[in-house]
């Protein structure tokens, strides 16, 4: 597993202060499928940067930013909200419609413990190694998706049915995947699939080891996402979802 990314260290060009460096900036998301700046300014505004991709989405909760940061109500489950590994997953598999096409991740307070690594990787490059017979099968087979059990512990859960890879409702593809939650019991091929998934984002995927005030923003049509374990409680992300 590779934990490196690329940066950007220069706080002009990070602010995006210019039309030329924001639309370069634009280019390299679309490119890499995700930008990652650091050495922002104390002051920079990680929010109105963030509406410059797309529009803000409510959360779970209804509200436009989630705070993420460990909660000790939530230990025993499978939830951002605690500081255990979470296993690779696209956001908002659980909803019906058109998920967030971006999401942006700034951190407040980085881990002290050298954990806690966001944890990306193409989900475009796996569905091109497929075979076109298992391809056709993840873009035409549909599978319910719940959420983890720490959304469901608040009453927020939700259930819907989607194809892993959905060429059909948007003018792009949309991969939709969550090892943990992704119900396939009982169907070996998509077992078989979802397991060499979860194998491909550990071989390929990149790791960013966050600093304070640093800002990283992806394509959630495309990127799969995860992290690491950390033991640092005070670790505290915020994140927003953009249309």
């Amino acid at each position: 597993m590779v934990y490196s990314a690329d940066r950007n260290s220069a706080a002009d060009d990070a602010a995006g202060t210019s039309t030329q460096v924001f639309e370069a900036q634009k280019r390299r998301l679309e490119s890499d499928g995700y930008l990652y700046l650091e050495d922002l300014p104390e002051d920079f505004d990680h929010l109105a940067f963030a509406q410059r991709f797309g529009t803000l989405m409510p959360q779970y909760d209804g509200e436009i930013v989630w705070s993420i940061k460990a909660d000790p109500k939530f230990d025993d489950h499978y939830h951002s909200l605690n500081t255990k590994k979470l296993n690779p997953h696209t956001e908002c598999y659980e909803f019906e419609g058109t998920p967030p096409r971006y999401l942006a991740l700034w951190c407040v307070h980085p881990a002290s413990c050298g954990g806690g690594l966001t944890t990306l990787a193409d989900g475009y490059r796996f569905i091109e190694q497929l075979s076109d017979s298992d391809r056709r099968y993840v873009s035409e087979k549909r599978f319910p998706y719940c959420s983890s059990s720490g959304i469901q512990a608040s009453n927020l859960g939700r259930v819907a049915e989607h194809p892993m890879y959905d060429t059909s409702s948007q003018d792009r593809p949309i991969v939709r995947y969550s090892f943990n939650c992704m119900q396939r019991d009982g169907d070996a091929r998509m077992e078989e699939i979802a397991q060499r998934f979860k194998q491909f984002f550990h071989d390929t995927c990149v790791g960013i080891e966050w600093k304070k005030n640093a800002f990283l923003i992806w394509d959630n049509f495309r990127i799969l996402h995860s992290r690491t374990a950390y033991k640092d409680r005070a670790r505290e992300l915020r994140r927003v979802w953009l249309s």
